[in-house]
């Protein structure tokens, strides 16, 4: 009784061991929510991809401007059940204004999306005091630039 006992044991430890070992799943990073429309379209039309508009919350952005909130490969079958749109990437978009300011509907600043709305808003603010700064390198010039263009409130 006691070795039926310590096999069974062992092959439970086995088992948890197996699981602990290869049962790890790989971390990605989402390739495409958090990005603005235009941004994902651009990388889908990298993978021969077609960006197709899914659902839109919100009418305060044009539609470039939109964030990604969440997207799916397309699962439309005919009437033969073939997918024929496998290449279509069906993108659900957030057109709210980034963050909520008086008279202007938008996201929380409690929301990942708000946060961080208000915070390229900020940094806007301090590049239009001094554009020089993004004028000392080139990977300065590209984040103040990307950071313009998405806020509307400074210029280089």
């Amino acid at each position: 009784m006691g070795s039926l006992v310590a096999r069974v044991l062992a092959g439970f430890g086995g088992v948890l061991f197996a699981v602990a070992l290869f049962g790890q799943g790989v971390a990605s990073a989402d390739p495409l929510s958090g990005k603005t429309y235009d941004e994902a379209a651009s990388a889908i039309s990298g993978w021969h991809g077609k960006a197709v508009i899914g659902t839109v919350s919100g009418n305060q952005l044009e539609t470039d401007d939109c964030m990604v909130t969440s997207w799916q490969k397309s699962m439309y079958l005919n009437s033969s059940g073939d997918n024929l749109r496998s290449n279509e990437y069906v993108l659900h978009l957030n057109c709210n204004n980034d963050v909520a300011t008086p008279g202007h509907p938008g996201n929380s600043v409690m929301t990942p999306q708000g946060s961080k709305g208000k915070e390229e808003r900020e940094q806007a603010l301090k590049i239009e005091k001094n554009p020089e700064w993004c004028q000392t390198a080139d990977q300065r010039l590209t984040w103040c630039m990307k950071i313009c263009n998405r806020t509307g409130l400074c210029e280089i």
